[in-house]
């Protein structure tokens, strides 16, 4: 296989600067321009969430591959797979997967009480424009047939925009931090690298800041299991594991089948 050039060591203080850029955007997409979007064109909050979302998500997928171009790198699948370490799955691999799947499961319902008692907090509340069924609480809240205030029956364009909402979701997410970043952060912090890169991921989710503490435990689990592995295709599945249930169910309520 072609390997990957250029790869340059990413320490403490380059990744502060590679967290708080994204970080940022997000944050103010979600807090700022979502709710200007709602109270301009008195559209449902999912309406800015998914435009929100699916830019945010595809902004991360596009600096990874420019990272990758910038390193000198040729636009070839053998030299890529190098570099993001889009290593064959073996079996060890995916008992790994199925483990890490099981953790981060147990991990966010476990810690799923934790989101309401971080909304008391002034600060990590979310904005007054979110909807009880995407704040804290939002198990209990949800209402079959409807998200984010806004019916699902019949309306394909959201079920078609989540779908590739989810896949910029996963790939750009991973691409990025696991992929992109954590290589380059191991060339200079070694073996600790996955916490430096788990607390990226993690905190990286600052714009829904309730869920911090039943996020950041299973992002830095994850981290270690791929740098363990060298293997980013785990939390690509894991990722897309974890996100598929909601894909799912907004597919069965514009189906029209109220779940």
């Amino acid at each position: 296989m072609s390997l990957a050039r250029g790869i340059r060591p990413l320490g403490v203080a380059g990744s502060i600067t590679l967290f708080i850029i994204p970080a940022a955007i997000l944050y103010c997409t979600h807090f700022f321009f979502v709710p200007a979007f709602v109270n301009a064109t008195g559209q449902p909050y999912l309406v800015g969430y998914l435009i929100g979302w699916s830019s945010t998500m595809a902004f991360f997928l596009v600096a990874a591959l420019v990272g990758y171009k910038q390193e000198g790198n040729a636009t070839q699948w053998s030299i890529f797979a190098s570099r993001f370490r889009l290593a064959r799955m073996t079996g060890a691999d995916w008992l790994w997967t199925l483990g890490l799947f099981v953790t981060s499961m147990g991990l966010y319902f476990g810690l799923g009480f934790s989101s309401e008692w971080l909304a008391r907090i002034p600060i990590l509340a979310p904005h007054p424009l979110v909807p009880p069924d995407f704040g804290p609480g939002a198990a209990t809240a949800r209402v079959p047939g409807i998200l984010m205030g806004m019916p699902l029956s019949g309306k394909w364009w959201v079920a078609l925009v989540f779908f590739f909402g989810w896949l910029l979701n996963v790939f750009g997410e991973e691409f990025w931090f696991r992929g992109y970043v954590l290589p380059r952060q191991e060339l200079a912090m070694g073996a600790r690298a996955w916490i430096a890169n788990g607390l990226m991921f993690g905190f990286n989710h600052i714009w829904q800041p309730w869920n911090l503490l039943l996020i950041v435990p299973g992002a830095l689990v994850g981290a270690f299991v791929v740098q363990k592995r060298r293997n980013t295709w785990i939390l690509i599945v894991v990722h897309g594991a974890m996100n598929l249930v909601l894909v799912v169910l907004v597919m069965l309520n514009v189906a029209g089948i109220a779940v």
